[in-house]
């Protein structure tokens, strides 16, 4: 009986054991089924629970043939080597992305490659230039280096491209830090091959809404003495105004002075006299890049509702000491370059006026057609247009240094440290006699004109004087990520004394006894870093932010006649601190969206200042491009007009305070580029309304019932509108191109709390301007010439309004340069006429006019713009 009982029962346990093993164990036999189908099929035949992302089980399959004793066996096996982990919740499987594995497993998808350009022979980088990998459009940061990662396969198509360069056209596998040696088209190097003779020439436009890219290696070879090329290259381009020959400012779409900006190696430059265009603030030997920003521009940029003008400078030939030399009948100019430790190099410039640049009684080649100063007796006539006195400086000097060190490490990060001083001191002093008819229009004598004989005498001294300097570091986080660091400062200082005496001869009686004196500063200090993330196919998100502070003042001492006494002095401060974020979003090989916002905080004002921006580009086809831009501006340093009782204009630095508002403005743009067997068409289209404008002007008011004279404040805003056109053709070594712009300028201002009138023409308006240029060579020949034509600035207009006279600009400058290169040095050899046919144009800042009497009425005075002028230059590189 008992053997019978225990018998019985290991009989029962065997069988529920039996039978609760054979109710766990899991058959899976699958053969490349998406994960999540195989879950189902556990879920309906085995009684799991589960609970996970179908569309990302889907990405994965699975081949599979095996029995499992446990449903955590079973799961455990399936998901071995997949970037998921599970978690058990109950009688839940809880399957979670694992993100570790994840990332592992795009690295393991994605190719890079990374790298520099630079210029072969001196590996010089070079900045922004012009890249498409894969039909992908891109930009090379300041130092020349990029990043792009993708999900094909290793092979590239690469396309570079840089102004003045041969084109780097190859196919490529991947791989990081690489370097990528273009080869100038100006020079020969035997050290290499040119298989390809395609050359990008003088200037890139298309790429986005607003911009265009510099040639400055061909800037040397178009008409002009050199000092001034960079700036004489600048203004042939469209919408930015060449007629008028403005000496210390750039006018870009219609903004008026002081509305756009001007860096070099990213400090601010607030510019010099430069008389007669003669000299630029920029040493043309230094120039590497230009990149010009006419509106519309990204969240990056800021603190101009105008354009942008970018300046990059060399950083040095690292791999052999270089000697250039420039000299011409103005003056000297030479830059040394010197290799330290193979890893750096140290770059040192000047230049100097070396006679007395307008005194005839020097050696004067460049200016024979001027007249002894010491004769200002006559009047003179230009355009049909009279002037009671033409007159020239007696003296100007000029002179500035550059100073640069840079090092680039092993790990591709680079540093520098780039300083420049400059100065120039002008000065004018000039006396006439001459009889002017009196016009009696009241008492016994009405109508009767009495001549009256007068002596005139001037006198007008200039002092400038500009430092900057930056320091820069770029630091490569990763092959995506990099960052740029940049602190800068900058200063600039106008000192100003003009005197205007007049009396009558017979009598003695004084009409005029007028001085002023201006002194005007202003000053930047800023901080800022920038992050570039490189994102896939071309997707990158810039991000950054900094410190800006501001400083102004005027000092103003005004005596009239013995009669007004002014002397004022105002400071001025701005601080802010700014972030910004912007991303560049490529979609398919067509379109490409850049959205971003920019956020001033005034620390001043304790005020947000919001600057959202937006721009897209997209190709209609492979030659036709479609580009636009939109975005909201503000701006914290500026000029002002300071408007005297004459109606003569001078613009003085200032920053927004609790008086003076910060300019805002809104830029709209729009472009179409055409580009097909080096024949590049564009039309662009803008419309900036501008808000916040301040002016002082000088007025005769009635002050608690006292009548006083002085400069009181008008407030208003301003809107430019107009078209530019553009054709630009290449062909075999040479290039023509030519633009038109039509455009208006108007603007409107009242008194506090006055309400504002009608529009009318802005000071700097000009409807028509139209601008051509060819450069051709032959050999070892360069042929040169360029025309400019200009309807006539509206403050002419305003000033000769009482006379129907030709205020309109015209200008042909033509040159030829040899260029030698004997063994151990090369050279250039140039002959440069200004203004061909001699014609007398006008320039609104040469004129100055002030009233004798109301009954002898207004004497002009006038200082004539670019002559008949030969130049010869000599330069010399070993």
């Amino acid at each position: 009986m008992i053997r019978k009982l225990i018998i019985s029962y290991f009989l029962i346990v065997f069988l529920l054991v039996s039978g609760f093993a054979q109710t766990r164990s899991i058959r899976v036999e699958v053969s490349n089924q998406q994960l999540n189908q195989v879950l189902l099929h556990l879920r309906d035949q085995y009684d799991f629970h589960f609970s996970y992302n179908e569309s990302q089980l889907a990405q994965y399959r699975v081949t599979i043939s095996k029995t499992f004793s446990s449903k955590e066996e079973a799961l455990s096996f399936l998901l071995n080597g997949l970037p998921f982990h599970f978690r058990k919740t109950g009688e839940v499987f809880v399957i979670i992305p694992d993100k570790m594995k994840l990332k592992e497993e795009q690295k393991k998808d994605q190719t890079q490659i990374t790298g520099q350009i630079v210029e072969a022979g001196s590996f010089e980088p070079l900045p922004f230039s012009q890249i498409q990998i894969n039909n992908h459009p891109m930009i090379a940061d300041v130092t020349g280096n990029f990043n792009y990662t993708a999900t094909a396969d290793s092979t590239f198509h690469v396309r570079i491209s840089h102004l003045g360069y041969y084109i780097y056209d190859t196919l490529l596998y991947a791989g990081i830090n690489q370097r990528f040696k273009l080869i100038p088209a100006t020079q020969t190097l035997p050290e290499v091959i040119v298989h390809d003779n395609r050359i990008e020439k003088a200037t890139i436009v298309g790429e986005k809404a607003g911009k265009i890219t510099i040639n400055p290696n061909i800037a040397r070879f178009l008409p002009g003495q050199g000092d001034n090329s960079v700036f004489n290259m600048i203004r042939l381009m469209p919408g930015i105004q060449a007629a008028g020959e403005q000496s210390s400012d750039l006018l870009i779409w219609g903004s008026s002075e002081g509305q756009s900006l001007v860096t070099f190696d990213e400090f601010t430059l607030y510019g010099l006299k430069n008389y007669n265009d003669n000299i630029s603030v920029v040493n043309p030997f230094l120039v590497k890049n230009i990149e010009i920003l006419k509106g519309g521009f990204e969240a990056k940029y800021g603190n101009r509702v105008g354009g942008i003008v970018n300046i990059t400078a060399k950083n040095g030939n690292i791999q052999k000491p270089t000697f250039s030399l420039n000299i011409n009948p103005t003056t000297l100019n030479g830059m040394v370059e010197i290799p330290l430790f193979k890893k750096s190099s140290l770059l040192f410039a000047y230049r100097q006026t070396y006679y007395n640049l307008y005194n005839s009684s020097d050696f004067n080649l460049f200016t024979p057609t001027f007249r002894s100063t010491n004769d200002h007796s006559t009047s003179t006539q230009h355009q049909n247009i009279a002037f009671d006195m033409d007159v020239y400086p007696n003296d100007y000097q000029f002179r500035d240094l550059n100073l640069k060190y840079s090092y680039h490490f092993d790990n591709g990060d680079q540093f520098y440290v780039s300083m420049y001083g400059g100065g120039d001191d002008f000065s004018l002093k000039a006396s006439t006699n001459t009889t002017r008819d009196m016009n009696m229009s009241m008492g016994m004598h009405q109508g009767e004109n009495n001549p009256t004989p007068l002596t005139i005498s001037l006198f007008d001294k200039e002092e400038n004087r500009q430092f900057g300097i930056s320091a820069f570091y770029r630091k490569k986080w990763s092959d995506n990520l990099v960052s740029k660091f940049v602190a800068t400062n900058s200063n600039f200082s106008k000192s100003q004394s003009d005197d205007v005496n007049s009396k009558n001869t017979s009598t003695q009686s004084i009409y005029n006894k007028d001085q002023v004196n201006t002194k005007n500063s202003a000053l930047e200090n800023s901080f800022r870093m920038e992050n570039l993330l490189t994102l896939l196919n071309g997707h990158q998100l810039e991000f950054g932010g900094g410190y800006y502070n501001n400083e102004a003042q005027i000092d103003l001492k005004t005596n009239l006649t013995d009669t007004i006494s002014i002397n004022t002095l105002n400071k001025f401060s701005s601080k802010r601190v700014f972030v910004y974020v912007h991303d560049n979003l490529p979609i398919g090989d067509r379109l490409i969206l850049k959205a971003g916002i920019r956020t001033n905080l005034s620390l001043d004002r304790n005020k947000v200042y919001v600057e959202p921006r937006i721009s897209a580009s997209y190709k209609l086809s492979e030659e036709l491009k479609i580009n636009a831009s939109w975005g909201r501006y503000n701006q914290f340093i500026y000029k002002l007009a300071n408007v005297d009782r004459n109606q003569n204009y001078t613009y003085l630095w200032v920053t927004g305070n609790e008086n003076i508002p910060v300019l805002n403005a809104t830029h709209w743009v729009g472009e179409l580029n055409y580009f097909k067997n080096d024949l590049t068409l564009n039309v662009q289209a803008y419309y900036k309304p501008t808000r916040n404008l301040t002016e002082r002007v000088f007025e005769q008011r009635v002050v608690k019932g006292n009548p006083t004279g002085g400069y009181f404040s008008y407030f208003g805003d301003a809107k430019t509108y107009g078209i530019d056109l553009y054709a630009k053709k290449d062909f075999g070594k040479h290039s023509v191109w030519a633009s038109y712009t039509l455009s208006k300028a108007l603007e409107r201002f009242a008194p506090e709390n006055v309400a504002l009138p009608a529009y009318s023409l802005a000071p700097q308006h000009q409807l028509h301007e139209f601008k051509a240029a060819g450069l051709f060579n032959i050999h070892k020949f360069y042929f040169s010439a360029d025309y400019v034509y200009g309807s006539g600035m509206q403050i002419l207009r305003d000033v000769f309004k009482a006379e129907t006279s030709n205020v309109s600009y015209k200008r042909v400058d033509a040159a030829v340069t040899y260029k030698f290169t004997p063994k151990r040095f090369s050279g250039e050899l140039g002959l440069s006429v200004l203004n061909v046919f001699g014609t007398q144009n006008l320039r609104y800042a040469n004129i100055k006019n002030f009233q004798l009497t109301k009954e002898l009425g207004d004497f002009r005075v006038y200082s004539s713009s670019v002559p008949f002028t030969p130049v010869l230059f000599l330069k010399v590189v070993f």
